[in-house]
């Protein structure tokens, strides 16, 4: 059996501990807030709290932000005496073991099976059984070198898509008087067909080479910040250079 560490009270943190909470996985919590209702041992001193907790794990995860780490370490250089593992998607740091959940981690906890499906990103060279020998889930590596590219594609298939649907969602309404939800089955499907089809999930006026709808639209969005962003779309979907002269008329 291996015994853990988790380090930080965040969203990432409290996950990881319900997660091992739901396979019997030994553990201990730390905060550096003292009042943090995750912190495991019952200690007034900060540092003391963490010696104790970091004293028996094996492994030590350093689930605080990105900017935190080197901090962290900085102000307790004892940690280095761990085998320590981080989950940033972007950072890369000799001497550290870096597996990035590719999962988006909210409020709300998580079943069993949904954890354990979650696919873990490591650096070439690092081997995920040796790092979470208790967790079935799937593992893929990745080059160092290649972390933050792939990182900034998590962020756009994941964050960006959230900021288009929710100013999607306002615009229906404070313009159209809809109610929000009436969006929810169409955005639900769109990501049930992207995960089941995702060659051809893709629909609408791209897809069909509708011109006149696309010039309908860009106009509709005269004054609408929207209207940078639907062009940019129109001309990234035809590849830059690749386009045809119908396309070069309404893109940028």
């Amino acid at each position: 059996m291996v015994d853990y560490a988790i380090l930080g009270d965040g969203r990432l943190a409290r996950h990881f501990s319900h997660y091992f909470n739901l396979l019997g996985i030994s553990h201990d919590c730390w905060a550096r807030n003292d009042g943090s209702s995750f912190n495991t041992l019952d200690l007034a001193d900060t540092e003391q709290r963490l010696r104790a907790t970091v004293a028996t794990a094996e492994r030590v995860l350093l689930l605080v932000s990105d900017q935190a780490i080197a901090s962290l370490l900085k102000q307790y250089p004892f940690l280095l005496d761990h085998d320590l593992i981080h989950c940033s998607g972007a950072l890369s740091m000799s001497g550290i073991a870096g597996a990035h959940p590719l999962m988006t981690f909210a409020g709300e906890l998580y079943d069993l099976q949904t954890y354990q499906s979650v696919p873990f990103i490591l650096e070439k060279g690092q081997d995920f059984k040796h790092l979470f020998p208790q967790l079935p889930n799937p593992n893929f590596s990745i080059s160092s070198e290649d972390k933050p590219s792939y990182h900034a594609m998590c962020v756009m298939a994941g964050n960006f898509t959230q900021i288009l649907w929710k100013a999607v969602s306002e615009h229906f309404v404070q313009q159209f008087e809809l109610p929000a939800e009436s969006l929810t089955p169409y955005l639900r499907q769109v990501v049930v067909n992207f995960s089941q089809i995702p060659d051809s999930a893709l629909t609408g006026p791209l897809v069909r080479n509708d011109v006149e709808t696309l010039e309908h639209h860009l106009k509709a969005l005269e004054g609408n910040p929207m209207q940078a962003l639907y062009r940019a779309f129109v001309s990234f979907y035809q590849g830059g250079e690749q386009q045809s002269s119908t396309w070069r008329s309404i893109a940028p």
